[in-house]
């Protein structure tokens, strides 16, 4: 094995052995490498020393590689362009990473909210990739928690964790949602407790929104057995819209087959929260979009702000 410090004369001459390789003598070398010809005859003598061999003779006026000399300039040619395409190659995946940003998210969040941050984010700084990926509360933060994801989107908001930080973008009342054919239809609100045998709806175990629903039917002491269970908002109010029963929900607005109740209980809402990894915001991908989550919210959609 050769001395580290044989090793290190011998990488810092290779691009001097190469240059007069490729121009065919000392003074046209320096003048590639924009260094006085001195330092590349010092390089090269002192590379000499080291392999313990002559690289150049003479040749009337010039010099020519030697066979050790040919055989070292082939390497270092090769060498240094492996290297040239590895840094290439590391300053593209640099630049791809510090422009692209992943993102997990609540499915009932896929309709308007994600759409609004992307078109804000991508209008703030075109040509940034935003990795999309969705599911139920547990498997969002189990991603963000396991590194798959730079930004993850709850409601409610994930338990506080260290490294971690969050900001709350905004609470909404939830709705009950009623088939237009039902009693409740012409209602202008609704207290919970009226659910009692009625056939209700929801998102199934593990889901946020089931949360905050068990919770609040449960803090109206009202007791009920889902009818159907559904994993993401939008075949709920399906389900509802059929008539199978009501459902606690985010507002979306009336349709021709579905009603919108405001429920008449304070804590009936949802808010929905950001957590990042302050530590990743040095990729300016990921800075940006926290700026956008911190800033004025006029980016969020409709009622949301």
């Amino acid at each position: 094995m050769e001395e580290p410090a044989t090793l290190r004369t011998v990488l810092a001459t290779l691009p001097l052995l190469r240059a007069i390789a490729d121009t065919g003598g000392v003074s046209a070398a320096a003048d590639e490498l924009g260094l006085p010809q001195s330092t590349v005859s010092r390089g090269i003598a002192r590379l000499e020393h080291h392999l313990d061999t002559s690289l150049l003779e003479r040749d009337g006026r010039g010099v020519r590689l030697t066979p050790a000399g040919h055989e070292l300039a082939t390497t270092a040619r090769r060498t240094l362009e492996h290297v040239t395409e590895t840094i290439t190659h590391i300053r593209a995946d640099t630049a791809r990473r510090n422009n692209t940003v992943s993102v997990v998210f609540q499915n009932s969040l896929g309709r308007a909210v994600i759409p609004a941050l992307v078109k804000a984010l991508v209008t703030e700084r075109p040509g940034t990739r935003v990795n999309l990926r969705q599911g139920g509360r547990a498997y969002c933060i189990t991603e963000f928690t396991a590194g798959a994801a730079d930004l993850v989107l709850v409601a409610p908001p994930m338990d506080p964790q260290p490294n971690t930080a969050t900001a709350s973008l905004y609470t909404e009342h939830l709705i009950l949602a009623v088939p237009r054919t039902h009693p409740y239809a012409t209602r202008k609100s609704l207290r919970l407790n009226e659910l009692h045998n009625q056939p209700t709806l929801g998102l199934a175990p593990a889901y946020g929104l089931r949360d905050i629903t068990d919770s609040l039917l449960s803090q109206a002491g009202v007791r009920i057995t889902y009818a159907f269970e559904g994993e993401d908002v939008q075949t709920v109010r399906g389900l509802v819209a059929a008539g199978l029963g009501l459902a606690i929900l985010p507002p979306e607005g009336n349709t021709p087959d579905l009603t919108e109740i405001p429920i008449d209980d304070p804590h009936a809402t949802r808010e929905l929260a950001a957590s990042w990894r302050p530590a990743d915001t040095t990729r300016p991908a990921l800075a940006a979009l926290t700026t956008i989550l911190g800033s004025d919210p006029s980016w969020l959609p409709g009622p949301a702000h």
